[in-house]
């Protein structure tokens, strides 16, 4: 009796024994075809699990026979496999709704919910949507605390950005970084934007005394290692010109009020025969023409 209880608890052992497999594999960026560090390996509906090494390796023991893994990554779409051999590679694909969570903090990039401090992100879509002339343009109105101004009338006249109102009688304009140097974002066609980031207070301060008036971080487009080609084009084609003109005098009746104005002064008239202007040049109509706008 004994033996037949000792056989049947060692035939059981084994089948338990048999039951729990150790997976190993690795994990890699589908994108850029780089292990991915930190990755999480869980097994589904458990707290068991683990997460792989610098080189994106795991190692996951006492896996059950038929168990479902959950592999995940911060910025990754997470994925699921039935385990059904020891060895696996696991090839995570970039998430843009997750990647929307991450913001650029000047020496990182940080989750959008663990930032303290007071920082605005203006997107791709964003940026597509306001469709602006120039970049400073969608910072107007998008980001709360920037304001945004034209120095002048004259065409092409630079503009003014003033974060959290002037806080000095010197130069109050934030500095301006594009991808991780910097520049003007004037030189910038809006369409090759990716991402700008409005830093507004202490955000700045690891950029010194030229970060007191806020940093804006520009992201640009860039492509992937080992992603496929793409090529887009925009084109668009409009009419511009002037909603209202200034109404003028024409040349016989400037003529007339001059002699009044010169009259009324006990100076001679300067016009001596009005009847002979004609209407003269309307230098609006010459100069205001309807407009072809062309954009590629």
């Amino acid at each position: 009796m004994f033996k037949r209880t000792f056989t049947l608890i060692v035939l059981l052992y084994a089948i338990t024994l048999s039951a729990q497999n150790e997976v190993k594999g690795v994990i890699i960026d589908k994108s850029t075809d780089f292990p991915i560090i930190g990755a999480t390996v869980l097994i589904k509906d458990t707290s068991i699990g683990t997460t792989t090494d610098f080189d994106g390796n795991f190692i996951l023991p006492n896996v059950p026979d038929g168990a479902t893994l959950v592999f995940s990554y911060l910025g990754f779409v997470s994925q699921e496999l039935v385990v059904n051999n020891n060895d696996i590679s696991i090839y995570l694909e970039p998430s843009i709704s997750e990647l929307d969570e991450v913001v650029l903090v000047g020496y990182g990039t940080q989750l959008k919910k663990e930032v303290t401090g007071a920082v605005s992100v203006l997107g791709t879509k964003d940026i597509q949507k306001l469709n602006p002339v120039r970049v400073e343009q969608a910072l107007q109105g998008t980001v709360a605390g920037v304001n945004v101004s034209v120095q002048s009338g004259a065409p092409g006249a630079g503009v003014n950005i003033r974060i959290r109102g002037i806080s000095t009688n010197g130069d109050a304009s934030p500095v301006i970084i594009i991808d991780g140097y910097q520049g003007d974002m004037g030189s910038l066609n809006p369409a090759d934007i990716s991402s700008i980031t409005v830093l507004k207070d202490a955000q700045a301060a690891i950029y010194g005394t030229i970060g007191a008036n806020g940093v804006i971080l520009v992201t640009t487009k860039q492509g992937q290692k080992n992603s496929p080609t793409q090529v887009s084009i925009e084109s668009s084609l409009g009419f511009q010109n002037s909603s209202r003109m200034i109404p003028v005098l024409n040349a016989k009746e400037y003529g007339i009020l001059l002699n009044e104005a010169f009259t009324n002064d006990g100076r001679f008239p300067p016009v001596s025969n009005v009847s002979a202007l004609s209407e003269g040049t309307n230098w609006q109509n010459e100069l205001f023409e309807t407009a072809i706008i062309q954009r590629n």
